[in-house]
């Protein structure tokens, strides 16, 4: 018993240590949830059309957005797995890399200014939901630079377990963002009434604040300079390729995951503006229970990372099953309040069109059915590509989001079906999500790799560093 329990309090790799790094990443997260469900709660009150197009218009971006946030978050495994062997002085420079990307990032996605009208045209929703998903697409992809900039900053914190700092600046960014919100959407404290563009304006503004905030504490600070390397080598190919390599199949993964899923809002869309705006709701309510369980997967990819770095594959899985239990517990209470009390998240949103609350209370049954296995599948596929197994992850998502969920969707539409059959292809496609990347973790090939360079268990700069 008291080996057991010692195994418990463990610092390596137990639970202790997972919620050391988690609790912040979930705060942070849990802020960042706030922060969408801010926007939809102020909009719900100014519209139901522009509730319904905060939605779609966002979701739209940030499915567009993800392919780079894919690709620049890997960022983080560099840092955890150069932490992990010793190796602090490549910390910076792999940060470095994905601030390269990211502005070149933020380049290609402000286009879609220019083609927003054409792109949400096709999806032939209500005209005026149409008007205001483009009027918030086009300004959030204006602003989408500063969302990959905070992801790569972010990196230099999390990679390296230091995940109070983000949870400080996602808080942050939170707080600015509902003043920003209520200003600009109601037109408040003497700025404009904006509505919707208000929203996103918000949003941007907000990312900037933490922006800013994030490249003072990398810039600045003499011990980030001397031994991180934040300001000197800022160019390696190698590196900015190994990341591009590793990276880009996470990114397009995510691209697919999140455009399938937009297709299955999409398509629930087209069944009138009580399911959009009850749908957006659900899952505004969803963010609560699915964006801290990202904060979680952080802690996996961040604990295997190191792990992997430093050779230490008992530590990594002991993590992992650390995170799991603990991810089992939070999504099996959020599943009892979905069903059993539903009123009471339900309370913060405007009651005056009760047929949108009660679909939404069945929304949200669907939900609970699928969030213990939507726990699993970001746990475990955090862990095997935080490893270096996303090419696996690519193909295997890709699959299932196109077989299992974006195609359905579009058939039983067109079949004219009802659109609960619709809500049942997510739900199932979610617990094969969960059980395919159980299994591909439980295989063990992700123990024997590594995306660092296998030299950097300590490099020849790294001494000089110290002495300097």
């Amino acid at each position: 018993m008291k080996i057991q329990k010692n195994q418990f309090l463990s610092t390596e790799g137990g639970l202790l240590e997972v919620l050391r790094i988690a609790l912040p990443l979930i705060m942070g997260a849990a802020a960042h949830a706030l922060n969408l469900l801010s926007d939809r709660v102020m909009l719900s009150h100014y519209s139901e059309e522009a509730v319904a197009a905060s939605l779609t218009g966002g979701l739209t971006g940030f499915t567009i957005a993800c392919f780079f946030l894919g690709t620049i978050g890997f960022t983080g495994s560099f840092v955890a797995q150069y932490s992990g062997a010793g190796a602090t002085g490549r910390v910076g420079t792999a940060v470095w890399q994905g601030i390269f990307l990211s502005l070149a990032g933020g380049a290609i996605l402000a286009t879609g200014y220019f083609w927003a009208d054409a792109l949400f045209a096709l999806f032939r929703h209500d005209p005026d939901v149409t008007a205001q998903e483009i009027r918030y697409f086009k300004i959030l992809s204006v602003g989408n630079v500063l969302l990959l900039l905070n992801t790569a900053f972010g990196a230099f914190w999390s990679g390296r377990g230091k995940t109070i700092m983000v949870m400080s600046v996602s808080f942050l960014i939170t707080l600015m963002n509902i003043p920003f919100n209520y200003a600009l959407i109601y037109g408040n404290w003497g700025a404009p009434e904006l509505g919707i563009a208000g929203a996103a304006w918000g949003t941007n503004l907000s990312a900037l604040v933490g922006v800013l905030v994030y490249a003072y504490f990398f810039f600045v600070p003499r011990s980030s300079r001397r031994h991180f390397n934040t300001c000197s080598n800022i160019i390696d190919w190698g590196l900015l390729w190994r990341l591009v390599r590793f990276g880009v199949p996470n990114g397009f993964q995510f691209f697919i995951d999140l455009s399938a899923f937009n297709i299955f809002v999409i398509v629930v869309g087209t069944y009138g503006k009580d399911i959009g705006a009850a749908t957006a709701i659900a899952f505004g309510l969803n963010s609560i229970a699915f964006t801290p369980i990202l904060g979680i997967g952080q802690t996996v990819a961040i604990l295997v990372g190191q792990s992997i770095g430093a050779n230490d594959v008992h530590r990594a899985k002991k993590s992992v099953k650390s995170a799991r239990n603990l991810t089992l517990i939070y999504m099996g209470l959020m599943a009892v309040l979905f069903v059993l009390v539903p009123q009471v998240p339900l309370a913060m949103f405007d009651q005056s069109n009760p047929e949108v609350i009660r679909l939404t209370k069945i929304m949200l049954c669907f939900i609970a059915v699928y969030l213990l296995f939507d726990g699993m599948s970001i746990i475990y596929s955090s862990a095997i590509k935080a490893a270096g197994d996303t090419f696996f992850a690519m193909v295997a998502g890709m699959c299932m989001a196109f077989f299992g969920l974006a195609l359905p969707s579009l058939i039983f539409a067109k079949l004219g079906m009802a659109v609960w059959f619709i809500w049942g292809t997510i739900v199932v496609y979610i617990i094969i999500c969960g059980i395919v990347f159980y299994a591909r973790y439980l295989g063990d090939k992700w123990t024997h790799m590594k995306v660092i360079e296998n030299t950097a268990t300590l490099p020849e700069d790294q001494d000089l560093l110290l002495k300097d």
